[in-house]
């Protein structure tokens, strides 16, 4: 033990006899001045921490062909052709730098020059083309599309969507069977005409009552005068018209629910898609660095191999979210009618369409009051309960005709008017005690007294039905109450996970960065880096679904509480605010 500890004293004592000083003339155009920091940052990575560079920096404004000489040195400027090697010149130059990954890249190839010159006395010319902006569009989501935000997403719903169309209908048709029943309160008028023809014979011997041709027209005339059935039935139709309303607004709100749900999850798989480019990115990035490394003989080809099969499942990754983003769009599109050829503005907690009162809309919505008048009062204003609610009071009142059918009487009025117009053949011209005109009035009271056990057959259906209506309503309040307490909770947790998911997305970002510079400086391993990624790629990840499921927990809570539509519209946000509010204020209960 004591010969170990004079070892390692004697060691840190001569160690500084072992350092070096280097002495390297570096020249640098106009334009790239302010990399000198990092490149002498990037350089001081590849060397030991004993030793020294000194620096003989030259910057030209113009052009810096000039300085190419036999005279040792690095050249590092922008250009847009690769230079011919020139003897003790390392010359880097490249077309241009449009992001950090190709600052990054820049820069380790600079410091990687230097180290060949300084310590192997290698010289080169590399000539680093980065891609412009323009070519990389196309790995990136192209910002000529049409963007569409919630608001749109709503608009083009109710004007294109094929089942709201069918569901307006369905209210036109309610309106038509009113018109229909009112009619039979309506006076029913027929005119008439008929040519009667007998036979000679009979004309001849019917004393003038009948000739053997007889022309006449007249007119009828029908008008219902009571009928308690056709009151009911009346009532009855007004009654599922506004029940088909409600129905049809549950549903066209189901549609809207659904286009909101596709919506965030695009919104879900485009962040998930950039998360995978940033991950992609990294790993061309340590490829590159890999490579690098392997031409200036510091390692060998392993990590490359192990960056390039990385790269090569990532594309996969890559290429497999691209897919079930383009399926939302094409779904989402189908659902609005449009093509799938748009990008959506990405909402997130700071967007004020999913806020409150101008504050996260968990802040109200924990408050267990709240929580409660959202499920004892605004629920049962829900479209489906009002539906089932308006088809209780129509079996009701079915229920109530069929009982008073038993004794209601019928009554109802018909008039004839009839009129021959000319007579001809046998016995036309007989004489009649009778004039060619007919008048008749009849007025009918009709009581139905037994229809064999049919009236009791229908009032004891009606009653089952009835009970049956009340069931499912009980059911379907019971349902959307359940549905909105479960939402409140997964409201809560989601909110819960996206702070945890800020907290691993910094410390895993830190984390990274730290592995990365020690793998830079071959103080950490391929493996310990992959892991470090993989971590923070994944908390980005999570975050992302975080937010999201925040976002669709809140919009199933404005759905199952009947209020899908406040998302967009501002006069009904702003009344479930103010009730909300007067809540917190204990103004309301």
């Amino acid at each position: 033990m004591l010969n170990r500890y004079i070892f390692l004293n004697i060691l840190f004592f001569i160690s500084p006899l072992f350092a070096q000083n280097y002495t390297l003339d570096l020249v640098i155009d106009e334009s790239s001045k302010d990399y000198i920091s990092s490149i002498k940052k990037e350089t001081k990575s590849l060397f030991s921490s004993s030793d020294k560079v000194l620096y003989n920096i030259k910057i030209c404004k113009e052009e810096c062909e000039q300085y190419l000489d036999k005279k040792r040195k690095v050249l590092f400027f922008k250009s847009n052709k690769k230079h011919k090697k020139v003897a003790k010149n390392y010359i880097i130059n490249y077309n241009f730098i449009s992001s950090i990954y190709d600052e990054n890249r820049v820069l380790r190839t600079t410091a990687l020059a230097i180290y060949e010159v300084l310590k192997e006395k290698k010289y080169n010319s590399i000539y680093i083309e980065n891609k412009s902006k323009i070519e990389q569009v196309s790995k990136y989501e192209n910002e000529n599309l049409k963007l569409i935000n919630l608001e749109d997403v709503f608009t083009l719903a109710g004007k294109n969507n094929l089942e709201i169309k069918q569901n307006q209908n369905s209210i036109r048709l309610d309106d038509l069977n009113i018109d229909e029943s009112k009619s039979l309160y309506r006076p029913q008028v027929d005119v008439y005409s008929n040519y009667i023809g007998i036979d000679k014979d009979r004309a001849q011997y019917s004393n003038g009552v009948n000739s053997q041709g007889t022309f006449d027209a007249g007119i009828k005339v029908k008008q219902l005068i009571y009928s308690n059935q056709v009151l009911q039935n009346i009532k009855i139709k007004k009654l599922l018209s506004k029940s088909t309303k409600d129905e049809v607004k549950a549903l066209n709100d189901e549609i809207m629910y659904k286009a909101t749900l596709i919506y965030l999850n695009i919104i879900k798989a485009k962040k998930a898609n950039q998360i995978i480019k940033i991950k992609q990115d990294f790993i061309e990035q340590n490829l590159e660095f890999a490579k690098q490394r392997v031409n200036i003989g510091v390692q060998d080809r392993s990590d490359v191999f192990r960056w390039e099969s990385e790269l090569a499942n990532v594309n996969i990754d890559l290429a497999n979210s691209s897919k079930d983003l383009n399926s939302l769009k094409i779904e989402l599109g189908n659902l609005l009618q449009i093509s799938d050829e748009f990008r959506v503005y990405e909402y997130g907690m700071s967007s004020i369409l999913f806020k409150l009162d101008n504050k996260d809309a968990i802040k109200f919505i924990a408050d267990k009051r709240v929580q409660e008048n959202f499920s004892n009062n605004i629920v049962h204003s829900h479209s489906r309960l009002k539906q089932l609610g308006f088809l209780k009071d129509v079996k009701q009142e079915e229920l109530e005709m069929n009982k008073d059918s038993r004794y209601m009487p019928t009554i109802a009025f018909e008039g004839n008017a009839k009129k021959i117009i000319d007579r001809y053949g046998e016995g036309k011209d007989a004489i009649r005690a009778w004039d060619d005109e007919e008048y008749q009035a009849v007025l009918n009271l009709n009581i139905p007294l037994y229809e064999g056990g049919l009236k009791s057959t229908k009032i004891q259906k009606n009653q089952i039905e009835l009970i049956n209506l009340k069931l499912q309503y009980n059911n379907m309040k019971n349902l959307i109450v359940e549905n909105v307490r479960k939402n409140f909770e997964s409201l809560k947790r989601s909110y819960e996970k996206i702070k945890f998911a800020k907290i691993s997305q910094e410390s895993s970002k830190k984390n990274f960065e730290l592995i990365q510079d020690k793998y830079k400086n071959g103080k950490e391993n391929i493996i310990s880096l992959l892991d470090a990624q993989d971590s923070y790629i994944i908390s980005k990840l999570n975050l992302n679904i975080s937010i999201i499921e925040y976002l669709s927990d809140l919009s199933s809570i404005y759905f199952f509480s009947g209020k899908i539509d406040i998302l967009v519209d501002k006069e009904k946000k702003r009344e479930v605010e103010e009730k909300i509010l007067n809540i917190v204020r204990g103004i309301e209960k």
